[in-house]
């Protein structure tokens, strides 16, 4: 299960840039940070803030089952595709919400395959890139959407590489930026002010969330996360400047956080 939230959660990020990053950084951001743990979850992952400041995610259960949730200021609700696996390693995680409360995100099914879906207020629709593989461990991830029904994502193709793409279903465009190098600058989402949060991870596999502001860049550590590999994800920022994401601590283990007032 562990390795279907991190792996779905860290490479949704590909799919998510709008623009070309440049390779500058600056000072730590700083802010009010506040975890999120679903109650019961051995793993809690952020992935997404409305204006409204719902949040939305995916959390593991005792049995190593996925499950995506709805985050009302505290308020809780579960959400599971009607196709997802219920066998550990299996099940469902939310990686977007919009303001109109329709929800993206990935579900894998019994047989181990990835599957995008779009959940318009408990109707789900299945979404898949006609290029995705089809054996356990492929397949598509949709990680993003806005409130007029665009979304971004990536599939894994028949050998197993991630491909990003974006537009409406049916009319997915692929997205490849020729700045960054594999797997080291991964862009999560982007508000309507045009300012972008992402991820990189370097070397020693650890993870540092950014925040992008027109090509000025800053480093988004959670002060509790561990300096072992792991580190900070960032997620999704909405228009009001909200961030979430999650950190993984010194034991490993995953918190969601929220972080106002970034700075």
């Amino acid at each position: 299960m562990r390795r279907f939230a991190v792996i779905v959660a860290l490479g949704t990020l590909l799919g998510m840039f709008a623009g070309v990053v440049t390779a500058s950084a600056s000072a730590a951001a700083h802010g009010r940070y506040t975890t999120i743990d679903v109650p019961g979850a051995t793993a809690t992952f952020a992935r997404s803030v409305n204006d409204h400041r719902v949040v939305a995610g995916g959390y593991t259960d005792s049995h190593g089952v996925s499950h995506g949730f709805i985050d009302r200021r505290g308020v809780f609700t579960t959400v599971n595709d009607p196709h997802a696996g219920t066998a550990p390693g299996q099940g469902t995680l939310v990686n977007g919400l919009n303001n109109r409360g329709v929800l993206d995100g990935t579900y894998t099914d019994a047989n181990g395959v990835f599957h995008g879906f779009i959940d318009r207020h408990g109707v789900f629709t299945t979404v898949n890139h006609a290029h995705a593989g089809t054996a356990p461990g492929q397949g598509t991830s949709v990680n993003g959407l806005n409130d007029h029904g665009a979304v971004t994502g990536y599939y894994f193709n028949s050998r197993g590489n991630p491909v990003a793409f974006a537009g409406r279903p049916g009319q997915f465009t692929t997205v490849t930026d020729p700045a960054a190098a594999p797997f080291s600058t991964l862009a999560s989402t982007i508000n309507d002010a045009g300012v972008i949060v992402g991820t990189t991870i370097n070397a020693h596999a650890l993870a540092h969330g950014y925040i992008d502001r027109h090509g000025a860049f800053t480093t988004l550590n959670d002060p509790h996360a561990g300096t072992a590999p792991g580190g900070t994800v960032a997620s999704s920022i909405n228009n009001r400047g909200t961030i979430v994401g999650f950190y993984f601590d010194s034991h490993g283990t995953t918190h969601g956080f929220e972080l106002n007032n970034a700075r």
